[in-house]
């Protein structure tokens, strides 16, 4: 069955708040793996494998329920997702969670800092993504882990998914009312998938990404633990007590070192960064303010 709804917005914009309180629901399917998220019809790597391989991996746990789909965080800023994404599915629900593009930016380096992913300070990345994005060879030329303000610029792709697929097709939600407001803005979901919105769903942590001590150690880390590390990673950040039957004595003291590395006050952007970033922005947020049902005042 092809699903029929997909959830999108960014990394670091509540995506996984979002989709792991919609599972809770008893009309709403989403995989239960949630990493790696599929990115599908972004990943040109796994959309050549076809839209069967598509459903097989993602959906062959599909029962009765009436709202079928699943999140994936790189869409919303991707080329060529829209005419993928029309092309295999048709006019389709979207919800796409939009956050401040400043904080987005420092919440995504937040977040490659804490993958083991970025040795870089966060000035140094800024000042350096472009090169870094434009040096990207293979699979990495997609995944592009340092894309901070390229991936926070995504006026334009709104723009194109609303006309592809029509304003009606395409929920927009500010992530910050999904973060003092769940409760509200889950109904608001609920009702744009046509399912009951009147349970009350179980709220999951809130998938804050913790503050790295040393980025140096989180890279050597990533390093020693290979595919298994975004595992690791995606426990700690549902506040989950990671457990692998198969761990060795070394691997129980490189996660004891993790856990040294990792502090769980979330460290604050730096003002001269934040007046950088403003600069950066200040006319995307007036293009999507354009484009948005809600106040953008408080981005700026």
């Amino acid at each position: 069955m092809l699903p029929n709804f997909l959830i999108a917005g960014g990394i670091a914009t509540g995506t996984s708040f979002l989709s792991a309180t919609l599972a809770h629901h008893p009309d709403v399917y989403l995989p239960r793996i949630q990493r790696p998220e599929p990115n599908f019809f972004h990943y040109s790597w796994k959309f050549s494998r076809g839209i069967e391989w598509y459903l097989e991996t993602w959906f062959h746990e599909v029962g009765s329920e009436k709202a079928i789909g699943e999140r994936s965080s790189l869409l919303l800023t991707s080329d060529s997702s829209p005419k993928r994404i029309m092309n295999t599915l048709g006019k389709i629900q979207l919800i796409f969670c939009l956050r401040n593009p400043i904080e987005r930016a420092w919440g995504n380096y937040r977040f490659s800092v804490l993958e083991g992913l970025e040795p870089l300070s966060f000035d140094d990345a800024i000042s350096k993504e472009a090169e870094r994005i434009s040096s990207a060879e293979g699979i990495w030329s997609e995944v592009q882990p340092h894309a901070y303000v390229a991936r926070s610029r995504y006026a334009s792709f709104l723009r194109e998914y609303l006309e592809t697929f029509g304003s009606d097709r395409v929920l927009l939600i500010k992530s910050e009312d999904l973060g003092r407001n769940p409760r509200e803005t889950l109904r608001k979901v609920l009702d744009f998938l046509d399912v009951d919105s009147s349970i009350e769903l179980p709220l999951p942590p809130n998938y804050s990404s913790p503050s790295v001590v040393s980025r140096a150690v989180q890279v050597e880390l990533r390093e020693y633990f290979g595919d298994r590390f975004p595992e690791i990673v995606e426990s700690i950040r549902q506040e989950n007590v990671f457990a692998d039957k198969n761990s060795s004595v070394e691997d129980r003291a490189r996660f004891a070192q993790l856990q040294e590395n990792l502090r769980a006050v979330k460290e604050p952007l730096p003002s001269q960064l934040r007046h950088r970033l403003r600069d950066l922005f200040e006319s995307e947020v007036a293009e999507i303010s354009s484009l948005v049902d809600f106040s953008v005042e408080d981005w700026v």
